[in-house]
Order: C-alpha cells, then sequence, then structure tokens
C-alpha cells in the first residue's frame, strides 16, 4: 500500500513539474513578445473572414462596384461575414502568449468605424488598418513590430516579404468573392492546413 501512495505521489510530482515548465517557458514567451511590442498581422478578407456574403450584399444593392457607396455596403455587412476558425484560433492563440494582433483590411474603410469596433476585442483600434486608403499592406508592416504576416492572396504574401516580414497563407474558401491573385505554395511559402475553415 505504501508502494502505490508513492508512486501515485511521484506521478503527480512529475506532472506538477512538467506542468510548471510550460507556464515557465508560456510566461518567457509572452513576456517577451509584450516587451517587444511584437505584432502578427492577419489579412481580413479571406483570411479570419469568408467575406462572401458581404460582398454579394453589396454588389447587389449598388449599381456600380468599387464606388465609396460599395465600400460603405460591405464594410457595414460584416454581420454577414462567417468566422474562418483556424485563422480566427491561430491569431487567438498568439494573443494569448503576448503578441499584439493586427488586421489589415484591403478595401477602403469607408464607414469602416463599426467593423473596427467589431474587433476590438481582439485588435486596438489603431492595429485595425484599412489598406485600401494608405498605400497598401507593406506601409503597415515596414512601420510595426510585425514578425509574422498570415495572408490568402499572392500579392499579400509578396508584400510581406517585401516588407521583411515572415508570411504564411491562409486558403481561401472554395466559394471566396475573389477568385484571382491565389496560387497556394507557388511562391515557396508555408500553407496553413485546413485554413479554409
Amino acid at each position: 500500500m505504501l508502494k502505490t501512495v508513492r508512486d501515485k505521489t511521484e506521478a503527480a510530482w512529475t506532472t506538477a513539474k512538467r506542468l510548471l515548465a510550460l507556464l515557465g517557458c508560456w510566461g518567457l514567451v509572452f513576456s517577451l513578445a509584450t516587451i517587444a511590442r511584437l505584432v502578427v498581422a492577419f489579412e481580413y478578407d479571406d483570411g479570419l473572414v469568408y467575406s462572401a456574403p458581404a460582398y454579394a450584399k453589396a454588389s447587389k444593392s449598388v449599381s456600380q462596384p468599387y464606388t465609396p457607396e460599395f465600400w460603405s455596403q460591405v464594410n457595414q455587412s460584416y454581420d454577414l461575414e462567417e468566422a474562418k476558425f483556424v485563422a480566427q484560433g491561430l491569431a487567438w492563440g498568439f494573443r494569448a502568449f503576448g503578441f499584439r494582433v493586427a488586421i489589415i483590411a484591403d478595401r477602403p474603410a469607408v464607414s469602416g468605424e463599426p467593423l473596427r469596433k467589431e474587433w476590438r476585442r481582439l485588435t486596438p483600434k489603431n492595429l485595425f488598418y484599412f489598406s485600401g486608403d494608405k498605400g497598401g499592406k507593406r506601409v503597415f508592416l515596414q512601420n510595426g513590430n510585425c514578425v509574422l504576416f498570415f495572408g490568402a492572396s499572392d500579392s499579400a504574401i509578396m508584400e510581406a516579404r517585401k516588407a521583411g516580414v515572415y508570411s504564411l497563407r491562409i486558403k481561401r474558401s472554395p466559394s471566396s468573392y475573389k477568385k484571382d491573385d491565389y496560387h497556394p505554395g507557388t511562391l515557396g511559402e508555408l500553407v496553413v492546413p485546413l485554413s479554409q475553415y
């Protein structure tokens, strides 16, 4: 009986030491990422969300695409967008490790404040960036402490590389609104498995 108690005590102590080691590693990464204010960026459309329903609604209700009225409709239809669980899981995981999460929407900011507000729990207001107004993703990525970028389009991956930021590919949904500028793996980037969901 004494041997059984000793074995259980040793097993509990071993488990406790492993847990403490993991917590120590997490604390170290969290501290370093927080102190250095490191940023991990995600492309919004086809990256964090499946936004085809918002684009479809704007196309139906506005006669001419890519006008300020069109972008206003797209930016206000975020309630129709669907979460991409793998990408959002990654974003929240990085946040749990102390990284600041940035979101880059490749569209103008017309009526975009409600969209920024919708994502306030994941990212601060100043890290939700509308690249359609200010000259592309590279400007944002170069000016921050961005160490990693998750993008869906070929041009986004190339912009991140030009900015000196390591990039990974998030797969688009097969029914994405955007059909061009998408060739996963052809640029030599790592592709996140199951990221189309």
